[in-house]
């Protein structure tokens, strides 16, 4: 019988076959693992743990699901920091879920989170506050990270602070969470409707700086000059931001972008000398993961 491997995975995947005892051993492989990655759904890993206490809202499973997914295709370690450890479940479902050997670090607070004993080596609790920037130089100096997950104290201030410290230390192509943004609006949480100190409020400003390269005059009375740098570093470093109820996805770069996006000009065009002239286009540069 002869395999064309191509044609034979694509098959599998529409589901035409499953029986494979007489394929070689390469097509054997990578059935495998097809196998391993659609098992990868955070839904059924969620659903089938049994280990420490995890408490996610619903949607975030979807999020984690949807954004996360190239990290489980490729298939290679990465690392991931957690704000708040909670009673360590979250950490034990991201040693379920991302690939083998991955690096799991938690952050609280609280000293009994120490305590908790996780089966997985690579995952390591960290106390100290993630708002203390003598505990972040102290212990994450020289630190990068591919996902970081804020689900700490979700005060504003904090969250705020977290944010601008530890997204420098997000690698290109990372991914940067923050959960429970609805506490923006409480002000138990520094927060409230329209509260221009609120953490929501502070990323809504932040929007501003994926169209930096379009704005072409500030106000000088209402623009301060650190803002207007703020925006133009993260115009760099942010290729998107996604809203969902409670939680905030921010994806960077898979490089420093160092120029301002271009317009690609492609097909043909009809002239008004009756001639045509055909547009090509190919030096695109790859921005996103």
């Amino acid at each position: 019988m002869r395999f064309n491997k191509g044609q034979e995975i694509i098959d599998i995947l529409r589901g035409k076959y499953r029986v494979i005892n007489n394929y070689p051993q390469d097509i054997k492989d990578s059935i495998e693992y097809i196998d391993n990655i659609e098992e990868k759904s955070f839904y059924d890993i969620y659903s089938k743990h049994k280990g420490l206490l995890s408490d996610k809202w619903e949607q975030y499973l979807h999020v984690y699901n949807k954004h996360f997914r190239h990290f489980i295709d490729e298939n290679k370690p990465v690392n991931l920091l957690e704000i708040g450890v909670f009673k360590g479940g979250s950490l034990e479902l991201w040693g379920e879920y991302l690939p083998e050997n991955s690096k799991i670090i938690g952050i609280d607070i609280n000293p009994e989170c120490a305590d908790i004993k996780f089966n997985n080596e690579n995952i390591e609790v960290i106390i100290g506050s993630a708002s203390d920037k003598d505990f972040i130089n102290k212990h994450f100096k020289d630190a990068k990270f591919d996902i970081i997950i804020d689900d700490g104290s979700h005060i504003c201030s904090d969250v705020i602070t977290s944010f601008e410290e530890f997204f420098p230390k997000l690698n290109y192509g990372g991914i940067y969470i923050v959960e429970d943004l609805h506490t923006s609006y409480w002000p138990k949480y520094e927060g409230g409707y329209y509260n221009k100190n609120s953490s929501i409020n502070y990323f809504k400003d932040i929007i501003d700086s994926l169209n930096f390269d379009y704005i072409n005059i500030f106000n000088p009375y209402k623009t301060k000059l650190n803002k207007i740098k703020k925006l133009k570093t993260l115009n760099t470093q942010i290729g998107s931001m996604t809203f969902y109820d409670s939680i905030l996805v921010i994806e960077k770069y898979y490089k420093e972008k160092q120029r301002r996006m271009k317009s690609c000009l492609i097909g043909t065009e009809n002239l008004s000398n009756g001639e045509t002239k055909e547009h090509k286009y190919n030096k695109f540069e790859r921005f996103f993961k």
